[in-house]
């Protein structure tokens, strides 16, 4: 059997996408995976993908989707460009629900339910569309290069174990936790016995190792090599989590709730649940506070408790495995 996959776009939506690559693979389905060519490295080193098929006009995607004469279409992205790709094809789509209302109800109005939710369950709705019952959902899993391993080594060669990598930045300021913030929870790794390596620069002078502009094959290989991953809501958490090291996202004028939960075995995180958030769907916009609440009660050392939670719990279980 054969089926094509569709999620032209984010990282962090593209991230979450490979539950249901593996899921398929496991269960021997030859499979084409359509995204944008900026998010090509991903898939560098993946076996799971006999075709990366990268997105450059509908026409030419259909072309190249009848060429592979797949048995099913699993569409992801589910928007107006997936639909006219597929469309017509004559090949069986299963498309994902969305829940885009209840998203915008939960953020204008504050009507639905808090309940942390992930779009990973939905990805398992659809692979079950097409005939694969799923007792135990898949977790998104991502395979680093050996060329992003290289560069990563060259990083990471000189920093004594064990290593916290930490991510300070967002695509929207609104979502950000606050680099200072993220500086004090780097003194307290510190203090604790660890190293702490910044994803980009990191403060002159303040003892923080800083991994310099990466390309995203370099980044997957880079937090694979991290003992500890901390982040805002962005793609780089759900990189980290992807990949089976331990996660702590942390979570402001977003909300758990939307969705866009980093997956992973070690994967956590933190939120205030007050009243007006979520106040932003992907953490557009600004808040109407002189102070985001969202993050006032989240502390570094309530970050790096969790953190170190999570760092113990995959140490017991490599310690276990070891022992069994």
């Amino acid at each position: 059997m054969k089926a094509v996959i569709i999620r032209f776009s984010s990282l962090g939506d593209i991230v979450l996408a490979t539950a249901a690559l593996e899921a398929l693979w496991k269960n021997n389905v030859k499979i084409a995976f359509v995204t944008k060519s900026d998010y090509k490295d991903l898939f560098a080193a993946d076996p799971r993908v006999s075709r990366l098929i990268l997105f450059e006009t509908i026409a030419k995607l259909r072309a190249q989707i009848k060429e592979f004469s797949p048995d099913w279409i699993v569409d992801l992205h589910a928007n107006l460009r997936s639909f006219l790709s597929t469309i017509g094809l004559g090949i069986p789509t299963a498309r994902v629900k969305k829940r885009n209302l209840r998203r915008r109800f939960l953020v204008w109005f504050g009507i639905g339910s808090k309940a942390p939710h992930s779009v990973v369950d939905d990805i398992s709705d659809v692979v079950k569309k097409i005939g694969y019952n799923i007792s135990i959902p898949f977790l998104p899993k991502l395979y680093p290069s050996e060329r992003g391993r290289k560069s990563a080594d060259k990083i990471v060669a000189d920093i004594p174990r064990p290593l916290a990598i930490i991510h300070p930045g967002a695509r929207y300021p609104l979502k950000n936790w606050g680099y200072k913030n993220f500086v004090k929870l780097a003194k307290i790794f510190t203090q604790n016995g660890f190293s702490v390596l910044f994803v980009g620069k990191a403060p002159e002078g303040s003892g923080i190792y800083s991994s310099g502009e990466l390309t995203l094959e370099e980044l997957v290989a880079l937090l694979a090599l991290g003992d500890i991953f901390v982040g805002n809501d962005s793609g780089p958490a759900h990189v980290a989590a992807a990949l089976s090291v331990p996660t702590v996202t942390v979570f402001g004028p977003t909300h758990p709730a939307l969705g866009f939960v980093p997956m992973g075995k070690y994967a956590s995180y933190v939120y205030s649940d007050i009243k007006c958030s979520p106040c932003s769907l992907h953490g557009e916009g600004r808040c109407k506070f002189e102070v985001r609440k969202c993050f006032e009660s989240i502390t570094p050392d309530l970050v790096f408790e969790r953190a170190v939670d999570v760092y113990n719990r995959k140490k017991y279980d490599e310690e276990s495995a070891k022992t069994s």
